[in-house]
């Protein structure tokens, strides 16, 4: 009895640990996206987290993927008209389930699209 409930409990921390959403790394820094092309999956929930690797303020501008996603309660906040600020050196976590669909990325600070700093974010 006593081995049942240790392996019961070793399944649950295993579905518990399991259930976490994949982390997606992209790195925002001057004048470009890392990586520039994000692949995700539909309806696989996810937290993308921003780094930005530079000293000035950045942006993860993509409104059409914002719409479409359903963003976690504690990361709608953080998502401003299809947009999240990155402060210098700083990062941020948005978790969301992504909807199908191809969708436009880019840094709307001034001239930060226009010298390269835009991407795709492709979700199947």
């Amino acid at each position: 009895m006593r081995k049942f409930i240790g392996f019961s409990l070793l399944v649950a921390a295993a579905a518990t640990a399991s259930a976490q959403p994949a982390m997606v790394p992209v790195e925002l820094s001057n004048f470009k996206f890392v990586p520039n092309a994000i692949q995700l999956r539909a309806g696989t929930p996810v937290t993308l987290h921003l780094q930005n690797a530079g000293g000035g303020g950045h942006s993860f501008s993509a409104p059409a993927f914002f719409a479409a996603a359903r963003l976690d309660p504690r990361s709608a906040g953080l998502v401003h008209n299809g947009m999240v600020d990155v402060p210098g050196r700083g990062a941020v976590n948005i978790a969301l389930v992504p909807a199908a669909g191809t969708y436009k990325l880019k840094c709307t600070h001034t001239l930060h699209a226009a010298f390269g700093m835009t991407g795709t974010i492709v979700v199947r």
